[in-house]
């Protein structure tokens, strides 16, 4: 079923990320982890529809997006961008994306970190976010999402690697086998982990290959 909202409001999280604030339909629910596919309400992008991971909790009043923005793409998050408040969208049913199962590690590269952050939120609301880790790649530091809510949630938990920038607070490089040993104690726990294709793949081989079960493993879409 689609829905016809508005947007209620706009900000921007980095220099390349939003904040999408719009409508919650009457009778519409969600859990978190859930995701829908969104667009446009106008005759260029009204059956382009792209999923997005909500990140609001379920008892909020509207709904929420984080969506980053690929201006050289001409399609619709740069439309999004330059949407105005109060125009039109279409949304589906909300379906599942990522499950919360239990304690474990989250590891994420860039907007991959959006459909885990309801679950941190829940955690934290729930004090039991301990002993959780996160592990957060991104090419500079000015595409980190949330940077300091993150590192206030983690702590000590918290592992951010940059691969285009180096920096005397964060690791250097890209997420691979040697540097998942480095960080993980121990692989027989939960994993929960969102990012490009590629890039979820190749983690998922390495996590095995330290010696998680495949089943523990949850990845994107």
């Amino acid at each position: 079923m689609n829905y016809t909202v508005n947007i209620i409001d706009k900000s921007w999280l980095t220099h390349n990320v939003m904040l999408l604030v719009f409508e919650k339909p009457q009778g519409f629910t969600h859990n978190i982890g859930q995701a829908i596919e969104l667009t446009l309400n106008s005759r260029q992008f009204r059956n382009q529809f792209a999923p997005f991971t909500l990140v609001g909790s379920p008892e909020e009043k509207h709904l929420r997006l984080i969506i980053k923005v690929y201006p050289k793409h001409k399609g619709l998050t740069e439309a999004l961008s330059k949407a105005k408040i109060s125009d039109s969208l279409l949304i589906t049913d909300a379906w599942d994306s990522y499950v919360y199962k239990g304690k474990g590690t989250f590891i994420a590269a860039g907007s991959g970190i959006t459909p885990f952050l309801p679950m941190f939120w829940d955690l934290k609301n729930k004090n039991v976010i301990e002993n959780h880790q996160l592990i957060y790649a991104n090419r500079m530091t000015k595409d980190i999402i949330l940077k300091d809510e993150l590192s206030l949630l983690f702590k000590e938990h918290y592992y951010n690697i940059l691969s285009e920038e180096q920096s005397a607070i964060y690791d250097y490089g890209r997420i691979d086998y040697a540097y998942l040993v480095s960080k993980i104690r121990v692989f027989d726990q939960y994993f929960y982990v969102c990012g490009p294709d590629a890039f979820m793949e190749s983690v998922k081989k390495d996590l095995i290959r330290g010696g998680a079960k495949e089943d523990n493993i949850q990845t994107g879409y």
